[in-house]
């Protein structure tokens, strides 16, 4: 049986839970993976939090092991077509390189942004007949939840696999950092997202 190439391209529309923000990506290149670090769940519950204090359903899914699904593409390659206003970027501390943008319509979690030109698009928006990835890798497996025994734990890296040190320096690309969806002047000016604390 030949293996599947887990680098695929993706052309597809998304948009935020409540659908005020759409946008599209069109990527010949895309990397998916799982990542179970504490800052990344922490960041999700911080949103879930906020919109459960707005009101709204929860919008920033967790698998049930704690960890947060990425698809990796570049920020050239995600377009705003309604609701630009209504992106928020924020950072999870004052010391964090990542600017990590949400709907602020209903907290959805969009994309993260960084110097090194990747761009993190929150894979749970893309529907199945649109994500073409397999998963790649589950980093920072340390830090995954027990889970409630209802599935099987899926392999894991306790930190990063060996392959990642090989895979994803090539898949920093400065030059693809723009044009970006959000515009970023200092990301130290940004603020930072409300109530956040490590995921437990």
């Amino acid at each position: 049986m030949s293996k599947v190439n887990p680098i695929q391209a993706i052309k597809a529309n998304f948009q935020c839970q409540c659908g005020t923000v759409k946008g599209s990506i069109d990527s010949p290149s895309a990397l998916r993976f799982v990542c179970y670090s504490k800052d990344c769940r922490g960041y999700h519950n911080a949103l879930n939090t906020l919109a459960k204090n707005a009101g709204k359903p929860e919008a920033a899914a967790l698998d049930p092991f704690g960890g947060c699904d990425f698809t990796q593409i570049y920020p050239c390659e995600i377009t705003i077509h309604e609701g630009q206003d209504q992106l928020e970027t924020r950072l999870i501390r004052k010391t964090s390189p990542i600017p990590r943008t949400y709907a602020k319509c209903c907290f959805t979690p969009l994309f993260s942004t960084g110097s090194t030109g990747a761009a993190l698009l929150n894979s749970n928006l893309l529907s199945p007949e649109d994500q073409h990835c397999e998963v790649k890798y589950r980093i920072i497996g340390r830090h995954a939840l027990k889970g409630d025994g209802s599935v099987p734990k899926p392999s894991m890296s306790w930190s990063v696999p060996f392959g990642w040190f090989f895979a994803m320096p090539k898949r920093c690309q400065p030059e693809k950092a723009q044009p970006s969806p959000v515009e970023v002047k200092d990301v130290k000016k940004l603020k930072l997202v409300e109530g956040f604390v490590e995921g437990k």
